[in-house]
């Protein structure tokens, strides 16, 4: 499967070093892997898939490794239909944008747009409450497999 992100494994591993987190075998299989896939894994289906490669890793390590990606901004954590954690790899760390999933093939896709301003003014006005971030999920069907 052809990589959908424009980031190669080399920018991945200076956002790692900007966070001060080294680049070690897993960490490395972990981001190859999202890049093979392009699309949302949860943390069973990675462990799965790593560990013919990594008989040795162990699911805690692959949570501890899932957070820290997640903390230096290189994946974005969503919730499935089933409400399972699942991860998919970020291609714009550190810009505000949000992601669209299918469904059916799982692939996420960036989504470079956000209208959450008018609904930010309703809750400023309405609830005389002060948004300070969001987080939106946006889940279809990709014209792939319509």
């Amino acid at each position: 499967m052809i990589s959908i992100y424009n980031k190669s494994m080399e920018e991945y591993f200076q956002t790692l070093k900007r966070n001060k987190l080294k680049i070690t075998p897993r960490r490395k299989a972990v981001i190859g892997l999202f890049l093979k896939s392009g699309m949302r894994m949860g943390p069973y289906d990675i462990y799965n898939k790593l560990k013919q490669k990594l008989p040795k890793i162990g699911l805690p390590t692959v949570y501890r490794i899932l957070d820290e990606l997640k903390k230096a901004g290189i994946l974005v954590q969503s919730l499935s239909s089933d409400r399972q954690l699942c991860y998919a790899l970020c291609d714009s760390p550190g810009t505000h944008h949000h992601h669209f999933v299918c469904r059916k093939c799982k692939k996420v896709d960036e989504v470079n747009f956000c209208n959450f301003k008018g609904i930010s003014e309703f809750i400023k006005k309405n609830l005389k409450a002060k948004v300070e971030t969001h987080h939106l999920q946006i889940e279809g069907v990709c014209s792939k497999c319509k």
